[in-house]
Formats: structure tokens, sequence, C-alpha cells
């Protein structure tokens, strides 16, 4: 549900402007939006369909906040463009609390790749972590190995013969295998679909041998025999699905997850950014909340506003590297 009708998208010149001039708010300005916040109902922006992780995200929370602060929060799906259109949105808004976005990784592909004439970063004031989301690389069950050990072994045995499906170009799932092959010098094919929702069933199928995709995606078809999990691509194994393992513990330093955090568009007062934090980082802690976002495969994490704000810098960082070394195109 939206609170306003969706409009025509604002030119990029005017965008740059505005993102640059919206520092300019005055101390006074910005201390009586403060006092004043929240007024009237608060919408989450995120940049998918409905039934995702980003929607469950955004319900869970939204529900919790919505207590919380005293007003309501409607959940305003976006999508387009792999989540871009969704950014550009947020971007724009009235930087005065009661609109917040669920940042994740196209923020930082977007920045990496210099799509905008103006930095996705400094288009948004960093206000918590939310956790994080592990991509999956589950194979069909005839596929012959079985853990990540196998995998690379049978995989360096085989150069280039491995086809792999994942939800599209530049998506956190195409990364994480992209930056895998990379650092354990092996080499797959590329086969990009529309999707998780048509990755899996080509691997089901037998269309792909592999594919990498959202562990939450994954896991249903895990429990029903219907794909093996090979490895996730975590820093370590994910409390929701503990038996299995890591690649990065037979690729020492290799991990690739899809962050999440909220954001408010550039100018937002200091207070409404912490006041936003504190409620946040309170209901993460929050064991039913934890339960409920680790049965969708996200790990919480707490923050300051600063943390995620280098969460987000290093990141781009990071794709910047990738795509200089291995000469990834992610639009």
């Amino acid at each position: 549900m939206n609170l306003s009708r969706r409009k025509r998208p604002m030119p990029r010149a005017t965008l740059a402007a505005w993102v640059a001039g919206i520092a300019v708010l005055t101390p006074a300005a910005t201390t009586a939006q403060a006092q004043k916040f929240p007024d009237r109902p608060l919408r989450i922006i995120t940049g998918f369909l409905p039934g995702g992780v980003s929607d469950t995200i955004a319900r869970v929370l939204g529900e919790q906040l919505s207590t919380a602060l005293g007003e309501r929060v409607v959940i305003d799906g976006r999508p387009g463009a792999g989540g871009m259109v969704s950014m550009e949105i947020a971007a724009k808004a009235t930087p005065d609390g009661h609109t917040i976005y669920l940042a994740q990784p196209v923020v930082s592909i977007a920045a990496a790749i210099d799509k905008y004439p103006w930095d996705p970063i400094k288009a948004f004031a960093p206000v918590g972590m939310i956790g994080v989301s592990m991509t999956l690389l589950g194979a069909n069950p005839s596929f012959p190995a079985n853990n990540p050990k196998e995998f690379l072994a049978y995989a360096r045995a085989n150069p280039g013969k491995i086809n792999y499906g994942s939800s599209g170009f530049g998506g956190p799932n195409h990364i994480a295998a992209e930056l895998l092959q990379v650092m354990a010098r092996f080499q797959m094919n590329h086969v990009p679909y529309k999707g998780a929702g048509a990755t899996v069933p080509a691997v089901i199928g037998g269309e792909v041998p592999v594919g990498v995709m959202p562990l939450l995606a994954g896991i249903p078809h895990l429990k029903a025999g219907r794909i093996k999990a090979i490895g996730v691509t975590g820093a370590k194994r994910t409390t929701a699905a503990p038996e299995i393992p890591a690649f990065n513990e037979v690729v020492p330093g290799f991990h690739y997850q899809s962050w999440f955090g909220f954001v408010l568009p550039a100018g937002a007062a200091r207070p409404v950014v912490m006041r936003l934090n504190g409620e946040l980082n309170k209901i993460l802690t929050n064991p039913e909340t934890r339960e409920k976002l680790s049965s969708q495969g996200v790990d919480t994490e707490t923050s300051t506003p600063e943390q995620l704000g280098t969460v987000m810098a290093e990141d781009v960082v990071a794709l910047r590297k990738l795509i200089k070394a291995t000469g990834l195109k992610l639009n």
C-alpha cells in the first residue's frame, strides 16, 4: 500500500542538485523537525515484491516500529531495475524521518558502477544495521559434489564446463559467485535468470547443475530433497541452517553477504536518526524478532549509524576491486 501516488521520476540533474542542496538545512529547521517527530504515519520503502526477504523484514520491523513510535507504518514496495527504482524514490523523499528506506547492496552496487551523476552513498543518512543474509550455492541432487571442498576440486578439474544460474546480472548472488571464482581460482559460466523464482526451478529441473540463490529461497527445496546444499557464502555458517558449511572454511577470506539496514534521505536531523536507531536496536534485540528474521535466513545485527555507513562504504570499495579484477559487468 502506498501513502501517495506514484510520481514521475525526478530528472537526474535535478536529483543531483537536490542531493547536494539538502545538506544546507538550517540547525533551527532540523531541531524543529526532530521535536515534532513523528507526527504522522511513516512508510518503509522496499525495492522488491511482497513475499520476499525485503518485504518480510520490512513488515516484521514495521509492525514493532509502529508500536514503539505510536504511528502507523506503511510498507511501500517499489520494484524495478533490481531495486534501483526504489532507491531513487527514497533518495528524493523529504528528509524528515517519515520515509525510511530498507537499504541493501543495490545502493553500493549503484555507487560502484557510477550509474548516476549523484552519489548513492551520500544520498542517504544511515540509521542502523538490520542484519545479513547469505547466498546459497545449491545443486541438482545428481551433481557429483556435496560440499565446498568437493565442489572446488570438481570445478578446478572441469574449467569452464559448469553452468551456474543466478537471479540476474549485478545482483548479490551473481557477485558472490564471481568473487568466489576469483578467490578460489576456478571458472564457471553464468546463466542469468529473472529472479530466484526462476533460478531454483532451473536447478531442480537440471537446466543448470548449480545455482546461487538467496538462502531463504533454497531452504524449502533443501528440506524436500529437490536440491542439495553445497555451501553458503558467509564468513561463517548461518544460524538459519548451521549444518550447511561455509565456503570460507576452505577458501580463507572469502565471504559475500547481502546486508540490510535502515537509512533516511540525506539531510535528516541527527536527533531523528538517533531516535530511529535506538528503537531499531531495541527491536532487533527482542528474541522473538530475532527468531522471525532468522527463519527467513537473516542473521540480525545491531549498530550505530556510523557503523552502517562503514559497511556501505566498504562494500563499494570491495565491488570496485572485483570489477577491476574481473571486468565484471553489473549493468
